[in-house]
Parts: C-alpha cells; structure tokens; sequence
C-alpha cells in the first residue's frame, strides 16, 4: 500500500471515532503528523488519549488555537476567529 492510502484510512478512522472535532489533518512524507481542532478541552483530552492509544510511545501536546471563522463578520484587518484547542501528534 502507498503511503497516501494508509494516511486516507487513518483519517476516516478517526473521523469515524465519535469524538467531536471541527477539523482533522493527517500527512506526512516521512512519519504521521496528525492535527485535530476542537472546542472543548474535554474533547482535546479525549483525543489525546486516544491517539496516545494508537500511537505507543510518541508523545501528544494539546495547546490554545484560534483559526478563522468560516464567515467573516469583521473587517480584512480584525477578522472573526474562533478559539480552541490544537492536538498534535508527530509519530
């Protein structure tokens, strides 16, 4: 198997996981980067846990992150942004 294949099935299982997220990101050339922004922090702690799970050995940082809202309700110079938190994986 290529390797963009295995990072596509890694990606709809965590989709698939039942935890709520607002985006995830799976990629890399070498090894397996993994981004997922959420919310709440029980959601980070959550997925922190279950990548700890997958990933044996490799460490997961959960940190504040703020991206831009899909609609923007400000102006180009203060644009609307959203707050959460970013779970981090490199492995």
């Amino acid at each position: 198997m290529d390797k963009q294949k295995l990072l596509a099935d890694m990606k709809s299982k965590l989709e698939s996981a039942g935890i709520p997220y607002e985006s995830i990101q799976v990629f890399g050339a070498i090894c397996c980067n993994v981004h997922i922004t959420c919310l709440s922090i029980d959601a980070a702690e959550k997925w922190s846990q279950l990548l700890v799970g997958v990933f044996k050995g490799a460490q997961v940082r959960v940190a504040d992150y703020t991206w831009n809202a899909s609609k923007n309700k400000g102006t180009s110079m203060l644009p609307t942004k959203r707050r959460g938190y970013l779970v981090a994986l490199a492995a």
